[in-house]
């Protein structure tokens, strides 16, 4: 039989524990199963919680549905977007019901806290055919001190938007996820959840991509960092200004990211009629329904468009 990993009741083991150790070693035991990026972005947003409940002399222990309120106040006074302090509540409360399943506290304040649907305006988010091909032709056009770089930031531009990755997935490319196909090939990408998926390329970009490898090692990173001989990768903080300068380049004001390309990837295939289980599925999301999202961003027809003139 197949053993079962299963969150124990902890709480004696704990509570042995000083406040601060206590409180330290549940955060430690509350992100030993999730995916690396999400340990990272976990810790952060628990690090600002406690750090919070220090300033008052608190900890998770003692936590109350006021403080929970008082951290949201605290994180729209640090003048955070709504959907940034939904995503650090959601973390929380997501800790407050590991610390009660434990035994470590015997209620759970989270529990009483409802968070708002946050109107994401995907459609803000999305960029024109045209604005992408603005950002990925002047980038190679543009002055650049060596061409390496330059042709490594146009293949960034282009594999977030044609694959439709994620920075994160971007990042950890490796030359050992590649394999021919024919006269193009794929990768082999790990999602959110560690869950793996297969992206098969236009071929143009295969090409482009396997002479920009050279004589890389099948394990050096595709975009490494200028450290480690290739076997560290970019770090996602410095492909944000890659992105960044070609929307200047391209003339568009907003802040643009690197999500906006993948956003455009889905919409852009919604409204040429790509089915949208293959959009999910190269996309890799879970639910279907996120994916559907895309086809309303900008649709194509609606019924107010068969009504006569009045």
């Amino acid at each position: 039989m197949t053993p079962v990993v299963a969150v124990k009741r902890r709480g004696k083991q704990l509570n042995k524990l000083a406040p601060v150790n206590a409180q330290q070693r549940l955060i430690q035991l509350w992100l030993h199963d999730k995916p690396q990026s999400t340990q990272k972005c976990y810790r952060r947003y628990a690090a600002s919680f406690t750090a919070f409940l220090g300033g008052v002399s608190k900890v998770i222990l003692d936590t109350t549905v006021e403080d929970l309120v008082e951290f949201s106040e605290y994180l729209y006074n640090r003048k955070l977007a709504a959907p940034t302090i939904n995503t650090y509540m959601a973390a929380i409360k997501s800790l407050l019901s590991f610390a009660y399943k434990t035994g470590y506290i015997k209620q759970n304040p989270g529990a009483a806290i409802k968070l708002k649907k946050v109107d994401q305006r995907l459609h803000e988010k999305v960029l024109t055919e045209t604005d992408i091909a603005l950002m990925i032709r002047l980038t190679e056009r543009a002055e650049y001190r060596y061409k390496s770089q330059q042709i490594r930031d146009v293949l960034i531009l282009k594999l977030l938007y044609v694959a439709g990755l994620r920075v994160s997935e971007l990042v950890g490319l490796r030359w050992r996820d590649f394999t021919p196909r024919e006269r193009t090939g794929q990768i082999t990408v790990v999602g959110k959840g560690d869950k793996s998926r297969h992206v098969l390329l236009p071929e143009y970009l295969w090409q482009e991509l396997i002479n920009y490898r050279g004589e890389a090692l099948k394990d050096a990173y595709v975009f490494p960092s200028r450290k480690g001989k290739g076997m560290m990768p970019l770090q996602r903080q410095n492909v944000d200004p890659i992105i960044k300068d070609a929307a200047e380049r391209a003339g568009l004001t907003e802040k643009v990211s690197c999500h906006w390309l993948r956003h455009s990837h889905a919409t852009h295939n919604a409204e040429r009629g790509t089915p949208v289980p293959l959009i999910q599925q190269t996309m890799g999301h879970a639910d279907l329904a996120t994916t559907s999202a895309y086809i309303h961003i900008r649709p194509g027809d609606s019924s107010a468009l068969h009504l006569p003139k009045v």
